[in-house]
């Protein structure tokens, strides 16, 4: 579906991904965390062109459909209402809805073969598009995300930035993307609208990419985590609960793997010291030396899981 192949991102002389990889496949569920300034956000943009890589490719299937919830869009503006601009999803329903509107129009004077099938034609094709039941189905959205009725036809310049951003994504939703990266997605909501999101994810048949600091919805609803770290991608197999006991075991392993090598680089660096005041011996010496330097190195574990919030906060349209 999309793979990120030795990907480096250079802001100024510092590398935000430094030959990363990765491979989203078709139904992957993926919490992508990480420290703050480790280059989520960035990691999302670069995907979907907004960012070019330093060196390296990303690549997809053709004709992708990429469903993208950014916080930018906190500051997307409309005068028209809610409804309206979540519907804006359907656009070829919408171009035939009006064009069906003007062919009704055409009708009452021009009777001819032409215009009749022109709009039978029109017809069908709005119905197999399911055309008469894309009000319903963003009415539901848009109820699950918190919205009343009434709300529903207020103009989307009347609300708040954060209420602006739940239209957005019912809009995205509604539009119903091969793979949908979300930056954040649970910021503004209510504790009801997050439950409503997590179920409507779990039955979303498309991938998933989740940025995110909620352990608790990262829990319910990815199965894969991916974790932004030093410039590398590391997947883990499983949510965010596997994830902090599969680091912590690897973390052990590391500790231990780096203790023995730590031992073994003072063993030899204790054997060339005495070589090297042998004259029979400095050769030798000099092969050690070489061999060390050119050992890989293990690097000693620190502790720089990402954070994770556990604030719900609740309000109401404004």
């Amino acid at each position: 579906m999309i793979s990120i192949n030795d990907l480096t991102f250079l802001i100024g002389s510092r590398a935000l991904y430094d030959e990363a990889n990765w491979h989203i496949k078709p139904g992957d569920r993926v919490g992508l965390i990480g420290a703050n300034g480790t280059g989520k956000s960035t990691l999302l943009k670069i995907i979907v062109g907004e960012y070019g890589p330093s060196s390296g490719s990303i690549s997809m299937s053709k004709d992708l459909k990429i469903g993208y919830l950014n916080q930018d869009l906190l500051s997307y503006d409309s005068h028209h209402s809610i409804l309206h601009v979540a519907m804006e999803a359907f656009e070829r329903q919408n171009q035939l809805h009006d064009e069906i509107e003007e062919l009704l129009k055409k009708i009452e004077t021009d009777y001819s073969e032409d215009v009749l099938y022109k709009l039978s034609d029109k017809q069908q094709e709005f119905e197999a598009l399911d055309g008469y039941s894309i009000e319903y189905r963003a009415n539901e959205i848009l109820a699950g995300l918190g919205f009343s009725t009434e709300d529903q036809h207020r103009p989307l310049n009347t609300f708040s930035g954060g209420w602006r951003m739940r239209v957005m994504l019912a809009k995205i939703l509604l539009q119903t993307p091969d793979i949908l990266l979300l930056d954040e997605p649970t910021n503004h909501m209510d504790l009801p609208s997050i439950k409503w999101l997590e179920t409507y994810l779990g039955s979303f048949e498309g991938a998933i990419v989740i940025v995110s600091h909620d352990r608790y919805f990262l829990d319910k609803v990815v199965n894969k985590i991916v974790e932004s770290r030093k410039g590398k991608l590391t997947p883990y197999s499983g949510n965010y609960s596997f994830y902090l006991e599969e680091k912590s075991l690897r973390g052990e392993i590391q500790k231990g793997e780096f203790k023995n090598q730590q031992a073994k680089i003072k063993q030899e660096e204790r054997l060339i010291e005495r070589f090297r005041a042998k004259a029979s011996k400095a050769k030798m010496a000099q092969s050690r030396m070489k061999a060390l330097d050119k050992m890989e190195r293990v690097e000693d574990v620190d502790d720089d899981n990402p954070t994770v919030n556990f604030q719900f906060k609740f309000s109401k349209p404004s």
